[in-house]
């Protein structure tokens, strides 16, 4: 008997120990650290090489992969650290399994490559000098703490080198002018200002007007030997809502009276600050900004149920909308009064116009019916294109018929986009896979520029002695461009990036 009690009381000894010995186990395994990677995401500039680090890993066992090895390659492998080398454009998944006895941890890493850092030698504008006099971008100028291009010497480098013209992207619609809600002014005191009040203007208010981002757009366009295109004065979008309100409170629209009051208050007073500004930089007016696109998409207007515009006020005028035709008037009677009617042009902008080539050209002959003179002598197809969507014979139709109808055009908005889904309603202009490539969008810009160029060539210059007389590229690279999901610009990561639809840009102006 006592021999069984010793038996149980030493297995009771050994069964303790070993639970102790498990516990202890347990929880020196939950107390060590999880492996972690020194970084979750980087990138490369081709050609260049950095190592990878993992932490936490002692007596485990590590592996490294890549998921392309033609886009990073994985060199020098250790148990706590990799070196990766990048060796093309592009991205790629670095992933790290760690073995910690029979807990299995996967991490990774995303590594995108870029283009090496180049210094283009070509430029479009002189490869362009013969066949378009302005070839442009687009800019911003941002402000003190957010400085953008025209405040960025090394940007303003290669846009000199690259383009003899820009359009603001945004600073020059009437939402930066006029801003997000009404400051109201007397109009005793605007007078002061030095503002035009209309004869027909019946209120007693006015709304001050923003200038100070314009004028340093001029000033920076002076200096740097640029020429300009003002974007915009009537638009549907980008309009506060305030301004076609009574009191400009918000409330109940105005009406078509008090309405043509203040749009003669606003074209004038901008288009007359802006050439003021242009005599006082260099004594003439006219001698920098070129063209006015005095209304814009005025064939998409749509209805707002919410939202106040133009068409809240004077209806859907269909084709004879009567403000269309006096913002144009008011605009070139501007020109005239600053002796700039043979410096400057007065456009009418919009998009799809390649679809559009019947009603774009009733517009416009309504907006000239009558009059002593073309005051919208250009049209304005702003061109944000796909490589399927229109196709190169559409829009080469489209451009044939703007010029033998004797207007001066300008293609103010190019983009080139691909992997867009050109079928649905996508606004936000999303990626969607569609297995296109920058080859793909080299081969239709080559195409398409080729055409555009065919055109200009060929038209009946004694119909139409000017033609084509500007290009604009909506942007400076995909990575800043309003599409940039869908890669539709010339340069790629930054303007150091060209891509093969910039080389096939400048190709296309050797048939000229």
């Amino acid at each position: 008997m006592k021999q069984i009690k010793k038996v149980i009381a030493h297995s009771l000894v050994a069964v303790l120990c070993l639970s102790s010995f498990l516990t202890n186990t347990a929880s020196t395994e939950a107390k060590a650290k999880k492996p972690k990677l020194s970084q979750k995401s980087m990138t490369l500039t081709k050609g260049k090489s950095k190592t990878l680090k993992v932490k936490n890993t002692k007596k485990c066992k590590v592996t490294w992969k890549t998921s392309k090895k033609k886009i990073v390659s994985i060199s020098k492998k250790k148990r706590t650290s990799c070196k990766l080398k990048a060796k093309a454009k592009g991205t790629a998944k670095i992933t790290c399994t760690v073995k910690r006895k029979k807990k299995t941890y996967k991490l990774t890493c995303k590594v995108k490559v870029k283009a090496k850092k180049t210094v283009v030698a070509s430029s479009l504008k002189d490869t362009y000098a013969k066949i378009v006099p302005y070839m442009g971008t687009c800019l911003n100028y941002g402000s003190a703490s957010n400085p953008r291009e025209l405040q960025n010497a090394s940007t303003m480098k290669f846009v000199k080198k690259q383009y003899n013209s820009f359009t603001l992207e945004n600073e020059m619609k009437p939402d930066a002018i006029l801003g997000s809600s009404a400051k109201l002014i007397s109009v005793a005191d605007a007078k002061k200002k030095g503002y035009y009040i209309p004869a027909g203007y019946t209120e007693s208010t006015v709304p001050e007007l923003a200038f100070t981002t314009v004028d340093k757009s001029l000033e920076a366009a002076k200096n740097n030997g640029l020429k300009m295109r003002a974007h915009t004065l009537v638009w549907h979008s980008q309009t506060p809502s305030w301004f076609f309100t009574k009191n400009y409170d918000g409330s109940k629209v105005v009406t078509p009276a008090v309405m043509d009051a203040r749009l003669d208050f606003y074209i004038h007073n901008v288009m007359g600050h802006v050439m003021d500004k242009e005599k006082a930089l260099t004594g003439s007016a006219g001698s920098i900004v070129y063209a006015w696109d005095v209304v814009n998409e005025y064939l998409h207007r749509p209805s707002f149920a919410f939202f106040k515009t133009w068409t809240s006020v004077y209806g859907d005028m269909g084709n004879s909308p009567s403000y269309v035709k006096k913002a144009f008037e008011i605009a070139y009677d501007m020109l005239k009064s600053y002796q700039a009617t043979d410096k400057v042009t007065l456009f009418y902008n919009d998009y799809n116009t390649y679809f559009g080539v019947k009603d774009t050209l009733n517009l416009v002959e309504f907006i000239n019916k009558g009059e002593t003179a073309k005051i919208c002598g250009g049209i304005g197809m702003q061109s944000h294109v796909d490589v399927k969507v229109p196709t190169v014979a559409e829009y080469g139709s489209a451009l044939e018929q703007f010029l033998a109808a004797g207007y001066e055009i300008q293609i103010t908005e190019l983009d080139f986009t691909i992997n867009f889904d050109t079928e649905g309603t996508n606004a936000s202009y999303a990626y969607t896979p569609e297995h296109e490539t920058d080859a793909d969008q080299a081969k239709f810009v080559k195409k398409l520029m080729q055409t555009i160029i065919t055109k200009q060539k060929n038209r009946n210059q004694s119909v139409n002695p000017k033609g084509i007389t500007g290009i604009t590229l909506w942007g400076l690279c995909d990575a800043t461009s309003w599409r940039s999901q869908c890669a539709p610009l010339l340069f790629d990561t930054s303007i150091y990036d060209p891509k093969l639809s910039y080389t096939a840009f400048l190709e296309a102006a050797k048939i000229w």
